[in-house]
């Protein structure tokens, strides 16, 4: 697993569109977006949006190409998953 923060919640939803376009989201296998919405993303007590996925989820294009873009201008950060967990027990970040 890889683990991210954000804490633009307009970056984040467009990014889950810009996948779901791109893999073609909804779909006739009943998946209906790459990640959750913003809205009901979790998030850490700051209130920024955390995000759990498996480690090949980031080497599907356009995900391989935007993912270190968005970490080296510093609108991602990688997180541990000890920070993950306790973001999302509600002990903070």
């Amino acid at each position: 697993m890889r683990y991210f923060r954000t804490d633009s919640d307009a970056l984040y939803e467009g990014i889950r569109q810009q996948l779901d376009a791109s893999w073609g989201l909804p779909n006739d296998l009943g998946t209906v977006t790459c990640i959750q919405p913003a809205a009901s993303a979790p998030r850490d007590s700051e209130g920024r949006i955390v995000l759990a996925v498996d480690d090949e989820f980031a080497t599907w294009p356009p995900a391989s190409d935007l993912l270190p873009q968005l970490i080296q201008g510093g609108m991602v950060a990688e997180i541990t998953a000890g920070e993950y967990a306790a973001a999302v027990a509600g002990d903070g970040l």
